[in-house]
């Protein structure tokens, strides 16, 4: 459904799932999600025609950037960072990047 962009039907088949009766007690995980939809019900779109737009849809993209501007340079053998630090020196990255 949501790859479809069809938010509201994701809704609807979430709440069909929650137990029902007095007693029955939530289930976290369902609860979890159902937030997590509704908190980013903006971001959420219609993947199926983003892609055939041409659009890249997945992660792939972003965590071969993680890999190219911080892994790289992050991680490498008795390197230690502190967060402040390391945020600067990604956005360095990213400027030089972005040059090429």
């Amino acid at each position: 459904m949501l790859w479809h962009g069809d938010v509201e039907a994701t809704r609807t088949a979430l709440l069909a799932l929650r137990p029902q009766g007095a007693t029955a007690e939530p289930i976290a995980c369902l609860e979890d999600t159902m937030a997590y939809r509704q908190n980013q019900r903006a971001w959420l779109g219609d993947y199926a025609a983003w892609q055939a737009a041409g659009y890249p849809v997945g992660s792939g993209v972003i965590e071969r950037a993680v890999a190219l501007v911080i892994n790289r340079r992050m991680q490498r053998q008795g390197m230690r960072w502190r967060r402040v630090n390391a945020s600067f020196v990604t956005a360095l990255r990213v400027r030089q990047f972005n040059a090429d």
